[in-house]
């Protein structure tokens, strides 16, 4: 009896579950731990058989000094408690890596010869394994570990080899290398100490580095791999199950189960796609990630269909906010909104709009993707009169129509206002019109007007590049200054009191909705507070002037949004 095994794991492979769980906890879903414990149970029943061959033939060997001494068909409980750790530590930072995808999106088919090369390597990997194992002596090992991960790396490509291949393969190779090498250098610790040893006459004989056999490397690559696999197996069905509620006229927004996800893949992996609908939804979501990283992120903290519903409502408010203020002139940015309103008036009413021939085929494309059988239009005409108040800018003839502080109030309730009740109105498709409900409504006006003063807080420099002045005239007219002076000279330091009296307001009615957020369904709570705590972290900034910048527009950094987000979830 001895505890080397055991310290391995409470040194090394413990303390980094650990870790890793801590940092990811708010962000666990009941289909995360249906999907991990589903892969450690596979893991665990397929490998145990192969490593009681291993240990049973002495292929390797465990001191008795070095482990407790209860075995599983000959393998130390240690052994088998290994499988479960690095199938949940692999498993939970691919989880991580992949949080942000859109699944559906890489639902798109492959190539048939790219399925063919992976068939042909893979069977060529197992025949080299039966190879090894029929020859014996020093390639007995290599040959037991290519001969077993092959038939399940086959298993796995077959079902899922398009979707993996769609998958970024930074985020992949990523997942793959970093446990990978991670336990290359527990192990070699562990053979340097003899923990665990590999018998001379069944193995090459070969080290990569230090005690590092090329076998024990191949070992931990290959499982490694087969871990990523199978988790990128389960996103296909979980990406075709979420694929199948988005497309359908169902009031339901959550995120099928894993049940549901593993029938649907079943019954439908060889169903037609829709690639429009699958393209579109990538465009929206490079869209956002390019333009508007608070709503991006804010999306990915929501699941199933919700999240693609919103995806494809932010990427709306994107494309006409862009063909407005991109537009070369005035009479065009009027036609583009007239357009806009003809399109949703259609749409609503139920009429095909897809054959309309526009000037402007991303707004109809826009159009077409929202998800109308879950939202109102009033909002969305609401939206369109915030763009004619921006139409209304005239520098050269000085007409600036925000006046006064109501007039700002009615853009914010028009541009930001009405896309928070469309936001609620998509995560609460269920709800009745009742008290509660209107109040929720009501609050989530206020916190879209709230994120309106922080945006128009922070680009008041850019504005002014477009000859427009969201700061109220009679706000200016206090300093002694004028819409013209901002447009002139934006980096004024009077328009600092400006800026913080915009942010004050912000807040104020930030603070007034925060107990609305508790009346929303539990499953919604944390991603609403991560899209508005993302925006207010916007506002600390502009407080502190701590204003790192991406093409002229000032950016949250990644790991500010990521705390931000784990705040706010954890607040719920």
């Amino acid at each position: 009896m001895g505890l080397d095994y055991l310290l391995v794991h409470l040194t090394y492979n413990i303390p980094l579950a650990v870790v890793m769980t801590i940092a990811y906890w708010p962000f666990f879903t009941k289909l995360d731990v249906y999907r991990i414990s589903t892969l450690i149970t596979i893991a665990v029943l397929s490998t145990i058989p192969w490593d009681s061959y291993l240990i049973e033939n002495q292929i390797w060997t465990y001191p008795p000094d070095a482990v407790l001494g209860p075995t599983i068909w000959s393998i130390p409980i240690e052994e088998v408690f290994f499988f479960i750790i690095q199938t949940y530590n692999t498993s939970l930072l691919y989880i991580v890596l992949t949080k942000r995808l859109v699944k559906p999106m890489y639902l798109s088919p492959s190539d048939m010869w790219k399925r063919n090369i992976g068939i042909v390597f893979i069977v060529t990997c197992l025949g080299l394994g039966i190879a090894g194992i029929h020859y014996g002596g020093k390639f007995t090992y290599l040959g037991l570990i290519v001969g077993w991960v092959s038939p399940f790396m086959f298993i796995q490509w077959l079902a899922a080899w398009s979707f993996m291949l769609r998958l970024p393969c930074r985020e992949i190779l990523l997942a793959i290398c970093i446990p990978t090498a991670y336990l290359w250098c527990v192990d070699t610790i562990a053979l340097g100490n003899g923990t665990w040893v590999i018998e001379n006459n069944t193995k090459l004989g070969i080290q990569l580095w230090g005690w590092l056999d090329i076998e024990e490397a191949l070992f931990f690559l290959v499982t490694n791999v087969m871990i990523v696999m199978g988790q990128m197996a389960t996103d296909n069905a979980i990406a075709l199950a979420v694929y199948n509620m988005a497309t359908t006229d169902e009031k339901v927004s959550e995120c099928p189960s894993f049940g549901q996800s593993v029938i649907v893949f079943i019954e439908g992996h060889n169903n037609p796609l829709d690639l429009a609908y699958i393209n579109a939804l990538g465009d929206a979501v490079e869209r956002l990630k390019q333009r508007s990283q608070s709503m991006y992120l804010g999306s990915a903290m929501f699941v199933g269909r919700l999240r693609i519903d919103l995806i494809f409502l932010y990427s709306f408010c994107r494309v006409i906010d862009d063909l407005v203020d991109e537009a070369p002139d005035r009479y065009t940015a009027r036609t583009v909104v007239q357009e806009c309103a003809v399109l949703l008036h259609k749409r609503f009413a139920g009429e095909d709009i897809s054959k309309l021939a526009l000037a402007h085929p991303m707004l109809l494309s826009s159009i077409e993707r929202l998800p109308i059988d879950r939202l109102s239009i009033e909002p969305l005409q609401g939206l369109l009169k915030g763009f004619e108040t921006d139409l209304d800018f005239d520098a050269e003839n000085n007409t600036f129509p925000i006046s006064t502080e109501k007039d700002l109030e009615r853009y914010a309730f028009h541009v930001a206002g009405t896309i928070a009740e469309s936001v609620i109105e998509l995560t609460t498709p269920n709800a009745g019109y009742n008290d509660t409900h209107r109040q929720i409504l009501t609050a989530g006006l206020r916190m879209g007007q709230a994120l309106q003063y922080v945006n128009i807080a922070r680009d008041i420099s850019r504005d002014a590049e477009i000859h427009r002045v969201y700061l109220p005239t009679s706000w200016l007219e206090e300093k002694n200054l004028t819409p013209a002076h901002v447009v002139s000279c934006p980096d004024n330091p009077q328009l600092n009191e400006l800026r913080s009296r915009l942010l004050d307001k912000a807040d104020e009615c930030y603070r007034s909705t925060e107990q609305a957020i508790g009346e929303l369904p539990l499953n919604v709570q944390g991603p609403i507070r991560v899209t508005v705590e993302s925006y207010m972290e916007i506002g600390k900034m502009l407080r502190k002037g701590d204003w790192p910048r991406m093409k002229g527009k000032m950016k949250v950094p990644l790991l500010r949004r990521l705390r931000v987000a784990y705040k706010a979830l954890l607040s719920r």
